[in-house]
């Protein structure tokens, strides 16, 4: 895969003006600060550099987008709403990693950064003077703007009927079901894991959490301190999720019990319906003996479908999930399900061979197709109501900046 060059990274990640070659001139003021020409031209030239934007945008635009940044600001340090320093660190560490992945080694960032004359400290200065910006004004708009907007059933379905004509269609879909069986863990290796978890938590008496995380968690957040960032309720498994969000702040809880084994959690923030929160996992581990007995079970129900038992009944009867005919994007299945690449091959009314994922046996069937056709609210309901409040939003953050310019000193050259 071709690597994106550092410079082209700083450009579009961090906005550093490489850009700007004309002779500096005043493009506006607002309130105490003023925008350099230099400034406006290389937001401009930016944003359309930029291949992840959708659009293009004129010099105009770049410099109401700046005037309406400068405001933000402003109001900000007139209510003296400014970002933890941690949060503005650990965002500029991600950023920085993010830049990292993109190179070969970090060998090769190192000689990139020194080839266009910087240094690790002078490119994470830059991050962070652009990360606190944003920080901020995220927090503002969040507390001033978006904190009391919501959207009812009725404005949801408004929103429907007026969009309904010009949202995609929904594509064809493959009709599946599942036969599950799992690989049990043992009562020893549930025990072995539960008391290894409990030794951790006695440990964190005397040592820093993040330290433990690194030291003896087997998630791959470990490496960072057991991090997760930033996640909303349903974006983890069940058990985890309702303990991480009953969590009060710095609040560490009690072993939680997980399909991947058992879990410490400590929630560092909340916002908006998100929490950030770190945990410490050690994994059971499943035995052979564990693994033979559901392999022979999932071989006896697969010896049946093959004496012709029906696939529903079978299901009913050993799976251990609720049995349920799924649809799938046919388009997209090997994007969203693990074993996608198989399934988009079965032909209508086949089932596939036995097949092994993460310490479980499964049998899927293909019960046809249904074809393309607009979508039905109750099928992206939260779809539209993303889709509303966004709007929703966008209207009061205009009518938010319309007002800030009342109130603020405003004058474009």
């Amino acid at each position: 895969m071709k690597k994106i060059s550092l410079a082209i990274l700083l450009v579009i990640l961090v906005g550093i003006n490489l850009l700007a070659q004309d002779i500096d001139g005043i493009a506006a003021v607002v309130g105490d600060e003023i925008i350099l020409k230099s400034e406006m031209n290389s937001y401009f030239k930016e944003w359309n550099a930029n291949p992840q934007q959708m659009s293009k945008i004129s010099e105009e635009d770049a410099l109401n987008a700046l005037i309406e940044e400068k405001l933000i600001l402003e109001e900000a340090k007139k209510k003296e709403i400014y970002p933890k320093d941690n949060e503005v660190e650990m965002t500029v560490e991600k950023y920085i990693q993010n830049v990292i992945a993109n190179f070969d080694s970090y060998q090769n960032f190192i000689i990139a950064l020194q080839n266009q004359g910087l240094t690790l400290d002078e490119l994470k200065e830059q991050y962070r003077n652009n990360v606190y910006k944003q920080l901020t004004s995220e927090k503002l708009v969040r507390q001033e703007v978006f904190q009391n907007i919501s959207v009812t059933e009725y404005e949801k379905k408004q929103f429907f009927q007026t969009y309904k004509d010009s949202l995609p269609l929904r594509q064809k879909m493959i009709k599946i079901a599942q036969i599950e069986i799992k690989s049990e863990k043992s009562d020893v290796a549930l025990q072995n894991a539960l008391k290894k978890i409990e030794e951790i938590k006695t440990k964190l008496e005397t040592r820093n959490f993040e330290e433990l995380a690194k030291e003896y968690s087997d998630c791959p957040s470990g490496k960072n301190g057991g991090d997760l960032g930033y996640f909303a309720r349903g974006q983890m498994v069940k058990p985890f999720d309702e303990v991480a969000f009953s969590l009060e702040v710095g609040e560490i809880s009690e072993p939680v019990l997980t399909k991947f084994g058992y879990h410490l959690i400590r929630v560092d923030e909340k916002r908006a319906g998100e929490i950030r929160a770190y945990h410490i996992l050690i994994r059971v581990e499943t035995s052979e003996e564990d693994v033979s007995k559901a392999k022979n079970k999932i071989d006896n129900i697969y010896t049946q479908l093959e004496s012709g038992a029906d696939f529903i009944s079978l299901a009913e009867k050993f799976s251990e999930k609720e049995i349920k005919i799924e649809e799938y994007p046919v388009g997209k299945l090997e994007q969203i399900h693990p074993l996608g690449n198989v399934i988009k091959n079965l032909n209508e009314e086949e089932y596939s061979t036995v097949l092994n994922y993460e310490n479980a046996y499964y049998i899927y069937k293909n019960f046809g197709y249904v074809e393309s056709r607009p979508y039905k609210y109750d099928e992206i309901s939260d779809e539209i109501e993303n889709m509303a409040l966004q709007e929703k939003r966008q209207k009061a953050l205009e009518k938010w900046l319309e007002n800030l310019k009342e109130k603020i000193f405003v004058k474009i050259y």
